[in-house]
């Protein structure tokens, strides 16, 4: 994919970050030590204390040229923002496992068309540090940024197919994008979440691979996005928008994954299908990252999303096996194993949740039975709580009468 572009940029070394590539005419290293100086008054020679070996950072100055120069920029800008380690591509060291030291700079110039220039210092982190710094939380947030990498990755690598069957391909994806989103219907505690998400499939038209996974990049965001409580309350006359609830936003995310899975056993031809699989797995990353701030109400509740999101995964990964095409293989096979490591990431994190959670019982009647009653029968022992487990009672079970709940299963949450 890379020497694709040497005639483009004769010269110039190809690297690549989050899977996204550019060309680097410079790049730096600092290395050494970390070591700290004492200064004693009227004591004329320092004294120094060795700290140990300083995290090596390393500064790229890259440039993309193209006409799809304005995406590229926008999937850049995406990689910058993403939280967590990530795989840098550097062009004379190979690949290393890197954080954002500082924030990155993107420029355009009036005079040099079709040319993004960026600068960027990343901090170098060594494989064992990795490894025992990032556990429960830190282990599911690297997973989630490793599979946002490998399906950007994966949809740039169609780059190296014939103009003509990837714009076909790209259109066609893009349709069914817009199809999945339209023909959805919003769970409850959405709020305005399938609009923004439409209006973001609906933007741009994509042409070239990168911008196609641009705009898929900027709808699956919607869904990780988190949605803080304000900080104030809001004035009086003010018009209150309910924000969506993590629930609702991982539903979504869910639904549109599945939905792509289920168009892609009837894709045309591998690249197609690379399209749609890595589309899903954008939104399969974008909801384990919103599962993170999820409120669950039950034990049974994050059992239900973890067996939904898991199976989601296995989809994902079993139709990944089905791409053929020697081309695609390599970004296919890191999508497919950054999929199982999300997948074992998520699980762990789910159980570790489910450990804090309540049950829910389930009660079968065999006459109607009056809700206060039964509220009363399961925490007669505190009466304090008696009042809010008829309510949640209520609420849960929507009886046409409090009075009379119906003989079947009659859920209560412990």
């Amino acid at each position: 994919m890379f020497d694709s572009l040497d005639w483009v940029l004769p010269g110039l070394l190809p690297g690549s970050f989050r899977g996204i590539p550019f060309h680097v005419p410079d790049a730096s290293t600092e290395v050494g030590r970390r070591v700290v100086e004492y200064l004693f008054p009227g004591v004329d020679v320092p004294a120094y204390d060795d700290f140990g070996l300083t995290p090596a950072v390393v500064s790229i100055e890259g440039m993309i040229v193209g006409d799809d120069y304005v995406a590229q920029a926008k999937a850049l800008e995406a990689a910058f923002e993403t939280p967590g380690p990530a795989t840098l591509i550097h062009p004379w060291r190979g690949p290393m496992t890197v954080i954002m030291e500082q924030p990155a700079q993107i420029s355009f110039s009036a005079i040099e068309l079709r040319v993004v220039r960026f600068s960027a210092a990343f901090k170098r982190l060594p494989a064992f540090s990795l490894g025992m710094s990032l556990g429960g939380a830190g282990r599911l947030t690297s997973s989630i940024s490793a599979i946002i990498a490998a399906a950007s990755n994966s949809i740039i690598s169609t780059g190296s197919n014939i103009s003509a069957s990837r714009a076909k391909a790209i259109s066609r994806s893009t349709r069914i994008a817009t199809q999945i989103a339209s023909g959805m219907t919003a769970p409850a505690g959405a709020a305005r979440t399938l609009p923004r998400i439409k209006a973001a499939l609906a933007a741009v038209q994509p042409a070239a691979p990168a911008s196609f996974d641009a705009l898929i990049v900027s709808a699956a965001a919607i869904v990780g996005t988190a949605v803080p409580a304000p900080a104030v309350s809001p004035a009086a006359e003010a018009t209150i928008e309910t924000p969506p609830t993590a629930l609702s936003l991982m539903s979504i995310g869910v639904s549109i994954a599945e939905g792509f899975m289920a168009q892609s056993s009837a894709a045309p031809s591998d690249t197609d299908a690379v399209l749609i699989l890595s589309s899903a797995a954008h939104f399969l990353g974008q909801t384990a990252a919103q599962s993170i701030y999820a409120d669950y109400q039950s034990s049974q509740q994050a059992q239900a999303f973890r067996a939904r999101a898991t199976s989601a995964i296995d989809g994902l990964t079993d139709m990944l096996e089905g791409v053929a095409s020697s081309s695609f293989l390599p970004a296919v096979s890191q999508l497919r194993r950054a999929a199982r490591d999300l997948q074992a990431a998520l699980i762990e994190d789910i159980n570790e949740t489910i450990g804090r959670l309540p049950a829910v019982l389930i009660f079968r009647p065999e006459r109607p039975l009056d809700s206060w009653q039964l509220a009363q029968h399961v925490f007669g022992d505190n009466p304090s709580a008696i009042e809010a487990a008829y309510e949640d009672i209520v609420t849960r079970n929507n009886p046409r009468h409090p009075a009379a709940l119906q003989p079947g299963d009659v859920e209560v949450l412990r």
